[in-house]
């Protein structure tokens, strides 16, 4: 089976969850099209930058089927990917623009489960150097209760 046949026959048997997820995976895909500075995983997960500065960098992304686990909660690899996301956001907001930076180590600590509407990280800069630089992130839900926290480091590179 092509693509198009494997889509069709998952919308022939899809439930109403079934195709609001894949109404958001494809819009996630048209948007990633129309936007080379989208990364796929931000345009499917509809995760975006609320608030930038040069202290702290914020993301949320809507929470929904997409991103739980069988428990209908957030599954903690999202939770860590989207505080990965921010702090790497926060780190490389802090480079000139010839220097990115990628993550050399991620420590979270889950504090409760991920439910509601959105999630919104937030990081902050601990520590910036030459090589390296230490950040500090959290994690809300819609209520604003924490939901993880997290300390990261990323090693500077040359922007290719």
């Amino acid at each position: 089976m092509d693509v198009k046949e494997k889509l069709n026959h998952y919308i022939e048997h899809a439930t109403e969850e079934e195709l609001a997820v894949l109404e958001q995976i494809t819009d996630g895909l048209l948007a990633k099209q129309q936007n080379e500075q989208l990364t796929y995983l931000s345009g499917i997960t509809k995760a975006e930058i609320s608030q930038h500065d040069n202290e702290t960098f914020e993301m949320r992304m809507p929470l929904g089927p997409l991103v739980h686990n069988p428990l209908q909660i957030v599954h903690g690899g999202m939770t860590a990917t989207l505080l990965d996301s921010t702090l790497g956001g926060a780190a490389m907001n802090s480079l000139p623009p010839h220097l990115t930076a990628v993550t050399s180590q991620l420590n979270i600590h889950y504090l409760r489960p991920g439910k509601g509407s959105f999630m919104r990280c937030i990081a902050k800069i601990v520590h910036k150097g030459k090589q390296l630089i230490v950040l500090e992130g959290e994690a809300f839900d819609d209520q604003e209760r924490l939901l993880a926290k997290a300390t990261a480091t990323f090693f500077v590179i040359p922007r290719r």
